[in-house]
């Protein structure tokens, strides 16, 4: 027999009851980029090179998580209303979101999320 949580308060849920499907997709963002000619008789092996050696500490999944992640929540009725609210903070037995909720810090502590970057390491790769 099929058996539903919330993903919010892990509250069982009736198969039969009501329930919310919550979809997120965390994809990396980019502009599409114009090829000339100068760019495809460019030698790369430089550039693969250092992106490989970037790389190679890194996991698999590391390495996905920074171009794609989805998740797939089921809620109660309670915690859809919780999550409608304030999709980012959600998180109903933390209690009420504080001002200064360090989303980026929660997500890491589950295990989900890039090290953190400081301000001065986001203009180097733009």
């Amino acid at each position: 027999m099929l058996t539903y949580y919330c993903d919010g308060c892990g509250a069982q849920l009736s198969r039969d009851g009501l329930r919310y499907k919550v979809h997120i997709d965390v994809r990396a963002a980019y502009e599409e980029l114009e090829i000339g000619l100068a760019d495809l008789v460019r030698d790369h092996r430089a550039e693969m090179l250092e992106l490989i050696e970037r790389l190679k500490d890194k996991s698999a999944q590391e390495i996905e998580e920074t171009v794609y992640k989805r998740f797939d929540l089921d809620l109660c009725p309670r915690c859809q209303r919780a999550y409608l609210q304030n999709p980012l903070r959600f998180h109903p037995e933390q209690g009420a979101p504080e001002d200064d909720i360090d989303m980026d810090g929660f997500l890491r502590s589950l295990g989900m999320g890039a090290p953190r970057r400081t301000p001065s390491s986001d203009t180097k790769d733009e």
